[in-house]
């Protein structure tokens, strides 16, 4: 018996698209296009921050069994929940008649897909950490860190298929010029985030790894993805 009701994408406030109309097409093969529709219910907090532009102007829109959208708002009517939103893509999005569920720019799109797609390919096993890339930088200014100036950085990256991940750290030499070129740092990528709860998961470690090398932590693969509950885009 569960102790709390699962979240499912039926949960999630809908875009109920009514139309889409075509704009221009950059040199990049993107076509800005416009989406018409409404909200069917009050948002969440996350999204007065893209109202009132005090935080990301864009979100996602989820739909199908992968599909996703990423909009920015254009305008919005409060009393009505009607809005106009852009995006930019490759194809026309088929999504008139459509309920697209809105998802807070804090996460992914692929967060929900993750946890709900029984097909996604986690796998478990030992985290065992990775070579990395180290390059050092010099910042525009200084930083005081640990009590200490510094200006020299260094840009960690892990070794293999990159997935735009970096890390940033004082360099042990602080002195100028900075040395040129990149250097291989064996298990320099001692550790990985969860994708959802964003905890530590270090060498030695068990969690869940996906086909993509994202992440999971044990607590987090039995809390949601076991139940397919997405309680987790509540818990920010």
């Amino acid at each position: 018996m569960e102790l709390h009701k699962r979240k499912t994408l039926e949960d999630f406030p809908k875009f109920v698209v009514t139309e889409v109309r075509r704009g221009a097409t950059s040199e990049a093969g993107y076509t800005s296009f416009e989406l018409e529709g409404s909200f069917d219910r009050i948002l969440p907090s996350s999204f007065d921050h893209v109202i009132e532009g005090t935080g990301p102007r864009w979100f996602w829109l989820l739909f199908g069994e992968r599909g996703c959208l990423c909009p920015m708002l254009k305008s919005f009517d409060k009393e009505t929940r009607t809005a106009i939103l852009t995006c930019q893509e490759k194809e026309e999005p088929r999504v008139v008649g459509l309920e697209l569920a809105y998802l807070s720019s804090y996460w992914q799109g692929f967060d929900v897909w993750m946890v709900l797609d029984p097909n996604w390919g986690w796998e478990r096993k030992q985290f065992q950490g990775t070579d990395a890339v180290a390059e050092d930088y010099e910042a525009k200014d200084v930083s005081i860190v640990g009590g200490r100036e510094v200006r020299v950085w260094t840009k960690l990256e892990p070794t293999g298929e990159s997935r735009g991940q970096s890390r940033h750290y004082p360099a042990t030499d602080q002195s100028l010029p900075v040395r040129s070129g990149t250097r291989l740092v064996p298990s320099g990528w001692g550790h990985d985030h969860c994708e959802l709860c964003k905890e530590h998961i270090d060498a030695g470690m068990f969690g869940y790894c996906d086909p993509g090398e994202r992440w999971m932590c044990e607590k987090c693969y039995e809390r949601y993805v076991t139940p397919r509950d997405l309680a987790f885009v509540d818990e920010l």
